[in-house]
């Protein structure tokens, strides 16, 4: 036995829906209002992380620039070495490094390797290890530039293996009053500054910062000796990745909050860590409570939907018996239904349809047969027998003529002027299609005048496969010949462009500079209403205005602008990506 559906009642009906939509409504906001949230807190814990970056990154900038001060104070002393003498110098230095504890050393070298200033008591080793060294290399020949090395043990002598950062620059110094030469000034500090500025970063409780060169090596890490030892691993491939930014990812287990910055001069990066689940704790607690008023907005919801519905449900069945009987088939003007507001506006509006869908049925059978006869004058206007009989005549003089090129060419176009022109039945073709039926038409018509005119034909990228109906071209080139190039001394010329217009339009401009329109003649074919002669071109202008009104709507059609002695410009206005949908006509 056939199993029986189960009717629910318009009460029920109507507190399910009141309650699905209300409780979706709630739910889909308090989606949004915790996204929200999550997404601010993100927001100002990355915003925050990033202000601390950039704080680090200011005074280590800061601290880059001393040391560059210091810099520039050595290699002015370094210019007075032949006034002042080189005693008198290091002893200068020296109170740098006195009143430093950062700085290790400062000693300027000759091009050669050999110390010509240093505030350090030990022996060198010799040039050729002094100059093969790294922070050497890259500082000589940088024509005023200085580099900054990552952390590494010093090798000046062999009584001491500092761990230092090195930042080294050529500069010139003085060997006699009137003679200067080439050195290398080499400043070694060690980690109290670097390490100093990174220990005093809070990212959290557990976030911290860390320095990479452009090696990507860590130069200061607050887990360096761990990481030494291979007890932890830092990911420095991610750091890797990214030069600089913010960016997020997991690392052993814990999705991390990383912020990079690039330090100014020193050609180092510093990246700042934060874990999320820290960064994120306080959504713990605006959970629970969204959870908790969530819960009751569905329970409230709920109860008032079942109210509600109890209310609603008593007018909407009398309503349901008024569209019973239009289902029926009665489309008599249904009497207002008595009940609340808003099912008699219901009952107010479904009354106005039945009297649209009345008048929108007489106006789909006056479509119809407006439709159908335009169809015929199409059918009509696609073979043209006095056309047909002037080409083949022009076959038959340039056959004589042996003119066996022109007589291929010509016949060529002809075939597809009406391949296109039949295409299978099909009223919509694509606008490559139709341009082409224009460019075959304008060949036989090229040949049949003697090379009276000249055409173009261009199309911007993309619409040669949207789709148009078909011979909407052709009548307004047809116009153009006969009502204005036929008429010219001088060469004509008819230009189609096919380009888009915004919002969401085709045009198909036809251009020519025939002998144009007067004022009253254009504004009689700009009416597309009543008869023109065809001497005034105005019923193949009007044919296909009429057609793409029909089929794409009053927002479309034809605009035409003439002006006598000049020319005259057509553009045909269609929709841009709207599907076309044929009008049936019903055959009696």
């Amino acid at each position: 036995m056939p199993r029986k559906t189960q009717n629910w009642s318009i009460k029920t009906i109507v507190t399910v829906a009141i309650a699905v939509v209300s409780i979706s409504f709630t739910l889909i906001v308090s989606a949004i209002l915790f996204s929200e949230f999550s997404s601010t807190v993100k927001d100002n814990a990355t915003v925050s992380t990033r202000e601390i970056v950039r704080q680090i990154n200011a005074n280590l900038s800061f601290y880059i620039n001393d040391i560059t001060s210091i810099s520039g104070y050595a290699r002015d002393l370094a210019k007075q070495v032949s006034s002042l003498g080189k005693e008198d110098v290091e002893d200068k230095l020296k109170t740098i490094l006195s009143s430093r504890q950062d700085i290790v050393s400062v000693v300027l070298f000759d091009l050669e390797g050999n110390a010509l200033l240093s505030t350090s008591e030990a022996p060198f080793r010799k040039p050729d290890e002094i100059t093969g060294q790294q922070w050497f290399t890259r500082g000589v020949g940088g024509k005023g530039n200085f580099y900054f090395t990552g952390p590494h043990v010093q090798q000046l002598s062999k009584s001491a293996y500092p761990w230092v950062i090195t930042y080294s620059q050529q500069i010139s110094y003085s060997i006699s009053e009137e003679e200067t030469a080439q050195g290398l000034l080499l400043i070694d500090m060690n980690f109290s500054a670097v390490s100093e500025l990174a220990k005093n970063a809070k990212l959290g409780s557990t976030g911290y910062v860390y320095f990479i060169d452009n090696n990507n090596k860590i130069v200061y890490h607050p887990l360096q000796q761990l990481i030494n030892s291979n007890i932890i691993n830092e990911d420095i491939d991610a750091v890797a990745e990214h030069i600089f930014g913010t960016f997020t990812n997991t690392f052993e287990g814990r999705e991390r909050l990383v912020i990079i910055d690039t330090v100014n001069n020193a050609r180092w990066r510093i990246v700042g860590v934060a874990f999320m689940d820290e960064l994120m704790s306080g959504l713990t607690q605006f959970t629970i409570v969204m959870a908790v008023i969530l819960f009751l907005c569905i329970v409230i919801t709920i109860f008032l939907a079942r109210y509600v519905s109890g209310w609603i449900s008593r007018p909407i069945k009398d309503l349901e018996r008024l569209m019973v009987a239009v289902e029926r088939g009665d489309f008599s003007e249904p009497p207002t239904v008595k009940g609340n507001q808003e099912v008699q506006a219901l009952s107010q509006s479904f009354s106005l349809m039945i009297l649209r869908i009345r008048e929108l049925m007489d106006d789909i059978v006056k479509s119809q047969e407006l439709k159908r006869k335009f169809e015929l004058d199409a059918l009509q206007a696609k073979i043209n027998p006095h056309f047909l009989y002037n080409t083949l005549d022009s076959v038959v003089w340039m056959a004589e003529q042996n003119d066996t090129v022109g007589v291929i060419r010509m016949i060529s176009a002809l075939a597809k002027l009406f391949r296109i022109s039949i295409s299978k039945g099909r009223d919509i073709i694509t606008i490559g299609e139709e341009l082409e039926h224009a460019r075959n038409y304008l060949i036989i018509q090229q040949i049949r005048y003697h090379g009276k005119f000249e055409f173009s034909i261009d199309v911007e990228d993309g619409l040669e496969d949207c789709p148009t109906i078909k011979l909407i071209v052709q009548p307004i080139v047809e116009n153009a010949i006969y009502h204005g190039i036929k008429y010219l001394q001088e060469m004509g010329n008819i230009t189609i462009k096919a380009y888009r217009r915004k919002p969401g339009a085709i045009v198909l401009e036809i251009r020519d500079n025939g002998v144009g329109m007067g004022e009253e003649i254009l504004t009689k074919i700009l009416s597309f209403k009543g008869n023109h002669s065809s001497k005034e071109g105005g019923i193949g202008v009007r044919n296909v205005h009429q057609r793409v009104q029909l089929y794409y709507g009053s927002d479309f059609g034809l605009e035409i602008s003439s002006e006598l002695d000049v020319g005259t410009l057509v553009r045909i206005v269609i929709p841009e990506g709207q599907p076309i949908h044929p009008i049936k006509v019903v055959q009696k």
